[in-house]
């Protein structure tokens, strides 16, 4: 009986975990060769060369293509911070580096007039690609906001 009940929990666990996963889309933006992962019902407001921008009731992407060339790998963090405080971000927390696909990036963590947003700054190695990406979100949203921000990968 034991091994019954373990089993069914250990199925409602793969149940819950997978329809996470489902509730996750991928969206693009085909300007500037960028691909990332939303949770369900994400609505495009603007889709442009300048910007790209997308939300639902507790999240709001904004994606923006960095026009500073002098940018490089060894000093995005110092950029990233930079630009976080120009978007008049304070209480920047934390930060890190981040490399997924052919992006390599640098992330901030910051709070604006009360609401939490996660600022990123990402290369593509491969290209002339570089993205500033701002991720607001409302409380209780920080998972799915780190979700976005760690899906992104560059396609040709």
């Amino acid at each position: 009986m034991k091994s019954l009940i373990s089993i069914s929990a250990a199925l409602c666990g793969l149940l819950l975990t997978s329809s996470s996963l489902i509730a996750q889309v991928d969206m693009v933006w085909d300007t500037h060769g960028a691909g990332f992962k939303v949770p369900r019902g994400f609505v495009i407001e603007t889709n442009n060369e300048e910007e790209f921008s997308a939300g639902n009731d507790n999240l709001y992407l904004t994606i923006t293509p960095i026009q500073d060339e002098t940018v490089n790998e060894d000093d995005l963090a110092d950029a990233v911070g930079i630009m976080a405080k120009e978007l008049d971000y304070d209480l920047i927390t934390d930060g890190d580096a981040v490399e997924m696909d052919d992006f390599v990036g640098y992330y901030v963590r910051g709070v604006k007039d009360g609401v939490s947003a996660i600022v990123m700054a990402l290369l593509d190695t491969e290209s002339s690609t570089n993205l500033l990406v701002v991720v607001v979100y409302a409380g209780g949203f920080e998972d799915e906001a780190l979700m976005i921000v760690n899906s992104f990968y560059a396609y040709d």
